[in-house]
């Protein structure tokens, strides 16, 4: 059976989060309390699942890095990350063999499913292979599940499909280093 979680006012986004950084029990998210407060008894074990998934992946995310990769309108994409003290990831264009350096966080999908789960006016939705996500800031989106981790994604209103993993790319990383060298 599927929830629906509708929730309206706007919680700050999260401003940085360091790798040592000790997150939120799950069931002190914002967007977590209102459906335990507003669900039938039964429902809070659920509940907490989704949101655990979803710290349990931004919390390997911090610690060990990660790599989607993705594609979008017909074009092949890895984005990846090694933690550090900035943060800066990588983003490779396969088509183009390109590649740039990123700074927006939000880029990567476990990021931002983390993120909305802090936002009151965020939508999720229990699917046969994880969750959907819907926020007016950060768009909408399927994460799908194994192992209580988000190994991929795909866009609900935008057409991109991507696997992930819980690692970066020291290849993808190398191109980007050599290119800022060269500069």
């Amino acid at each position: 059976m599927k929830k629906l979680l509708a929730l309206a006012v706007i919680v700050p986004l999260l401003t940085g989060c360091a790798s040592g950084e000790a997150l939120p029990e799950a069931e002190s998210l914002p967007a977590v309390k209102n459906f335990i407060a507003t669900a039938a008894p039964e429902a809070p074990d659920e509940v907490v699942t989704y949101a655990d998934v979803i710290r349990d992946s931004y919390q390997l995310f911090l610690e060990n890095g990660m790599t989607e990769e993705v594609t979008s309108a017909g074009d092949r994409y890895i984005l990846t990350y090694e933690p550090g003290e900035e943060f800066l990831a990588a983003l490779y264009n396969l088509e183009f063999d390109d590649v740039v350096g990123v700074e927006q966080k939000e880029l990567f999908t476990v990021y931002s499913a983390w993120a909305m789960l802090s936002e009151e006016a965020t939508v999720i939705e229990e699917t046969e292979q994880g969750y959907s996500l819907s926020h007016p800031d950060y768009g909408s989106f399927l994460v799908f599940i194994e192992d209580g981790l988000i190994v991929g994604g795909e866009g609900i209103d935008a057409g991109w499909t991507g696997e992930f993993r819980y690692e970066p790319d020291p290849e993808v990383l190398g191109r980007l280093d050599s290119q800022t060298e060269g500069e």
